[in-house]
């Protein structure tokens, strides 16, 4: 049984309801963004406002993707990326750390960090720069990290649908596909994420299985052109109105709009689209 929390909670209280360290829900206080109250001597938070707050930026955080005027978003990818190639877990937790106490959502931490870095890292692999071992372990931390912030993005409210999300079957990038399950349960959707290593006649099995409103491909690599059709055609067989969007920085745009598909080239884009469905 869930332990009942009072009416008026103290800051400690209420960084633990919001699941963030004391400090941040202290910097919300400051700013006015968390109404709170001395009693006492302590600072005192009402529940009702903390329960508000906590929804607030649970609508909130995949769509509000511009970055906040406190965050040099540039020097935080720059700082984040060395930790990263450092193999430093640690440090690289402490720097999304720092950008979500100054206001950024997981939306934003999504988006402007945890993407162009991994962008950069893969670069450095690309030219020669690292080992392929140095850039799984960068992708690990990455991992790691977004599973601490996927709770954030859970929301309650209206049922949008059911989406599925995954990569095609050669790929095995699947940490994209994770942020747009995230995105899309944001949104308000029940999401399948199916991850990577799924052959096309199992998915449209799956799909049989249940039915989705919404599916939607990670690809960071260059996949055969052939592939889009056959994707396509499992995602069909079982609903030929299912909505079905390919995305990532190794999508052929020609081909997949070729087989009917929604080309969104990154997670801003599927943000703006999720509202526009």
């Amino acid at each position: 049984m869930a332990r009942q929390l009072p009416e008026l909670l103290t800051l400690h209280q209420a960084a633990e309801r919001l699941n963030v360290h004391y400090m941040t829900a202290y910097r919300w206080v400051r700013r006015g963004d968390l109404p709170a109250y001395k009693t006492g001597g302590r600072l005192r938070v009402r529940l009702a406002d903390v329960e508000r707050f906590l929804t607030e930026r649970r609508l909130d955080v995949a769509m509000s993707i511009q970055a906040t005027n406190q965050t040099d978003w540039d020097r935080h990818v720059d700082r984040l990326v060395a930790h990263l190639l450092a193999g430093d877990d640690r440090g690289a937790r402490s720097e999304v750390q720092k950008v979500i106490s100054d206001g950024a959502t997981a939306g934003n931490v999504y988006v402007r960090l945890i993407t162009p870095a991994l962008h950069r890292v893969g670069a450095s692999w690309e030219h020669g720069e690292i080992t392929v071992a140095e850039e799984h372990r960068a992708s690990q931390i990455c991992v790691a990290i977004v599973a601490q912030l996927s709770v954030m993005f859970r929301r309650t409210g209206a049922h949008r649908g059911t989406a599925v999300t995954l990569t095609p079957p050669d790929e095995r990038h699947a940490l994209a596909s994770t942020m747009v399950a995230d995105f899309l349960r944001a949104a308000g959707f029940t999401v399948h994420h199916l991850g990577s290593g799924v052959p096309a006649p199992d998915l449209a099995m799956f799909l049989k299985v249940v039915p989705a409103d919404l599916i939607c491909f990670s690809i960071t690599q260059t996949i055969p052109t052939g592939d889009y059709r056959e994707l396509m055609d499992a995602c069909r067989e079982a609903n030929a109105d299912t909505t079905v969007i390919f995305g990532g920085q190794g999508v052929d745009e020609e081909e997949a709009a070729a087989v009917g598909g929604t080309v969104l080239t990154d997670m801003a884009e599927l943000a703006e689209h999720i509202e526009q469905l």
